[in-house]
């Protein structure tokens, strides 16, 4: 009975930290991809705001298109998250 209950606290955590691990990586995404618009709104006279949240939320969203096309077995493994985000896991 224990190991089993360890084994279930095992997964979860291994589930959790890979929430957290996309959390963070798609806010890091969404300010990388959005602090560039927001230059390129001051320029060209567009909301600056409008024009940070329209390119970070385009970025997001495209990721999470790809986690979803990439979970139709209903499981993500960390290399298609990797290549969800455009990148190569490390050896």
């Amino acid at each position: 009975m224990k190991a089993a209950q360890a084994d279930m606290n095992l997964k979860q955590n291994a589930t959790i930290a890979k929430f957290l691990d996309l959390g963070q990586r798609l806010l890091s995404l969404f300010l990388a991809r959005a602090l560039p618009a927001v230059t390129g709104g001051a320029v060209i006279g567009v909301s600056v705001s409008k024009a940070a949240i329209l390119a970070g939320a385009m970025a997001v969203l495209e990721v999470i298109q790809k986690l979803a096309s990439a979970s139709t077995d209903g499981e993500l493994t960390s290399e298609e998250i990797a290549e969800a985000f455009g990148s190569k896991k490390k050896k």
